[in-house]
């Protein structure tokens, strides 16, 4: 009953104060603060269209994340390596925020956050309808703790899996990513629900009770306790100590929410502070009734509750011109939205001239005498996330002579440690390129030769630009087939029917476009191209029964313990491809399918007399028939057995019925 005297009485005294100074020159809404904060819902809005209206541009919602930046730098530390969903942009947002709130505390929180923006949109919804409370006392204290249990579980999980966990259960990231194959429905959901409902009916629910990024920044502005609690890790490690972890941050998380639970204040940090003037202060109450985090301005001199976040509404509407600063500085009233702004683009300076990399492995011993040295190449597409940089460094190691990689995703760029007496720049580029090989289109019948096109061409290394060029080929040409060769720069043949009119000057207009276009499931992806003709086309007419062998790839899988069979017990059953040619890579559904027979052992593809592709399955004539296995390829349903051990039915994607007679 208090409670709802005290907030009338306040009500009151701002009706009557705003009547009385509604000639003033004094605003009542904080437009700088307003105008960013919707500025950057507008941004977000923006990506999403974009994304929704141009099918090549994927938006990242989470690049400027800086809790996502301090989950990365915690992670990058522990493990040495960066997942994909973590980024230099983040990192240096990451480092940026611990920055600001000490000397100007939680700017993100007042300015930035959508979340926030939103909570406090709807809050004022609550209050217009008058069903919002403001949580005190004990259970505002104890509610506090949430938001420490869930950054030590973020902080956990994302150090422990090396992907950053937040995004399982981010309201902001479940919205604007529709649910994103990184969120898990039922948290996000949940999330959602109490952030939307906790704003209407309570005050700032999420940011107060809910966020690990307030609660971070708690920490941060408990400054000293927070860098004791790191230094005293770093000590113990140091002296070999091998703490895990999970026991810096509980003490950290625990501190925070203690500190947090007996005084609420920050004392040193952040510098700067709002300040009131006791002796202009004409007690009106609008500071304290304006503020949205509910902290009793009016009654302090200096603000140094927790929940501040310099956000300045207070300072706006107070009619007393010379009563709140920031410390006790007129000057200073609008450091925070330009200090916001200012720590925003140098994070954007900052993040183009740093990158970090993903993974930096070394491994082995060099010899005494060796001279290591690096090997440095941008624009290796297949480096494009943490995964495919591991697989890289698994495939380096098996390279004699190779002593450690580093890999920078943003780029695209490796960087190889080796010795050049074992191993030499070429040898070791040829370590790197795969030679590719692809058909375009079917042989016209009647066809006896091919012409093969053979050139040089620069920027082009790894699979990925293979199938981009194959791909570009098949659209802007009548081409038959491409195929590459590892050389400096790269032999690549292409092959035309006899009839088609090569123009050399079109043709290398083709190869050196700068985009490539394609639509895959009724969504258009663009991918930039670099590729660069070197000297001039060399041509060649060569024999149908030469290029399909060529560019044929055989298949073969041995299972059901084939190596230990004696070839005399071995029967085969032949059947040819025809049009399932073109389902070559789907072979090996057709493999576990089979394997469920325990007679059959072996698949296995060739050319016969003709140059046609053929289909042999090995059998053991004791244990099935060709019967069998005619009936097998023949069935409407595969049956399909994974690595994890899940199995499942499959619609058949092979018709050999052309050969049932």
């Amino acid at each position: 009953m208090w409670t709802i005297q005290v907030s009338l009485q306040h009500q009151l005294l701002y009706t009557i104060t705003m009547n009385k100074k509604k000639n003033s020159k004094n605003r009542i809404t904080n437009w700088p603060r307003i105008i960013i904060q919707w500025s950057v819902i507008a941004f977000i809005v923006f990506l999403a269209l974009k994304q929704v209206f141009n099918d090549s541009f994927k938006a990242d919602f989470e690049a400027y994340c800086p809790f996502g930046g301090l989950q990365a730098i915690g992670s990058y530390l522990l493990s040495g390596s960066l997942a994909c969903t973590m980024t230099i942009t983040q990192m240096v947002m990451g480092v940026l925020l611990f920055i600001g709130v000490i000397l100007l505390s939680k700017l993100f929180c007042a300015y930035v956050c959508p979340i926030g923006t939103f909570s406090e949109f709807l809050g004022k919804l609550g209050e217009k309808m008058k069903i919002r409370i403001t949580i005190r006392g004990l259970a505002d204290k104890l509610l506090r703790s949430l938001k420490y249990v869930l950054l030590f579980l973020t902080l956990y999980f994302t150090f422990a899996s090396n992907e950053l966990f937040c995004k399982e259960y981010d309201p902001f990231y479940a919205i604007v990513s529709g649910y994103d194959t990184d969120v898990t429905a039922l948290y996000a959901t949940i999330a959602i629900a109490v952030t939307v409902l906790g704003a209407v009916f309570i005050r700032l629910f999420w940011c107060k009770y809910l966020c690990p990024l307030g609660a971070i920044s708690n920490i941060f502005k408990f400054t000293w306790f927070f860098l004791g609690v790191m230094a005293v890790y770093l000590l113990l490690l140091v002296f070999g100590v091998n703490i895990h972890y999970a026991w810096p941050l509980g003490v950290a998380c625990l501190g925070g929410f203690v500190i947090e639970l007996l005084g609420q204040k920050s004392r040193y940090f952040p510098v700067a502070k709002i300040t009131r003037n006791e002796e202009t202060c004409t007690n009106c109450q609008l500071c304290t009734i304006k503020c949205p985090q509910a902290i009793d301005v009016a009654s302090v001199k200096t603000v140094k509750h927790v929940d501040c976040n310099l956000c300045s509404d207070c300072i706006t509407v107070c009619p007393e011109e010379n009563t709140l600063h920031i410390n006790k500085r007129k000057r200073l009233k609008w450091m925070p939205p330009v200090a916001i702004i200012t720590l925003f683009v140098l994070g954007l300076i900052l993040q183009s001239f740093l990158e970090i990399p993903t993974i930096n492995e070394s491994w082995g011993e060099p010899t005494e005498n060796a001279q290591i040295i690096t090997y440095s190449r941008e624009g290796l597409k297949t480096i494009t996330c943490f995964g495919s940089s591991k697989a890289f460094a698994a495939k380096m190691r098996n390279v004699k002579g190779v002593y450690g990689v580093a890999t920078y995703v943003g780029s695209k760029k490796v960087e190889i440690s080796y010795d050049p007496e074992i191993i030499s720049e070429t040898e070791l580029e040829g370590t790197l390129f795969t030679p590719s090989k692809t058909v375009l289109r079917t042989l016209p019948a009647g066809t006896e030769q091919v012409i093969e096109v053979s050139l040089l061409l620069e920027n082009f290394f790894d699979t990925y630009d293979f199938s981009y060029l194959a791909r570009h080929l098949q659209q802007e040409t009548g081409a038959l087939a491409v195929a590459s060769e590892f050389a400096c720069p790269v032999i690549v043949k292409i092959y035309f029917p006899t009839d088609a009119e090569i123009n050399d000057e079109a043709l290398k207009e083709v190869l050196e476009a700068e985009y490539l276009r394609y639509e895959v499931r009724d969504k258009t992806n663009e991918v930039e191209l670099n590729y660069e003709v070197v000297g001039n086309f060399k041509k060649a007419t060569i024999e149908k029964g030469a290029y399909i062998s060529l560019l044929f790839e055989p298949f073969a899988r041995g299972f059901n313990k084939y190596d230990t069979y004696d070839l005399t017990v071995i029967d085969i059953f032949s059947i040819p491809m025809g049009k399932n040619v073109r389902l070559t890579k789907r072979l090996p559904y057709l493999v576990s399918h089979l394997s469920n027979n325990d007679g059959i052992v072996k698949l296995e593809t060739r050319l016969n007399e003709e140059y046609k592709q053929v289909l042999d399955i090995s059998y053991i004539d004791t244990l099935t028939s060709g019967e069998d296995v005619f009936e097998l390829i023949l069935s409407d349903s595969l049956k399909v057995s994974y690595t994890s051990g899940k199995q499942e039915m499959v619609e058949n994607m092979f018709d050999f019925s052309e050969n049932q007679n």
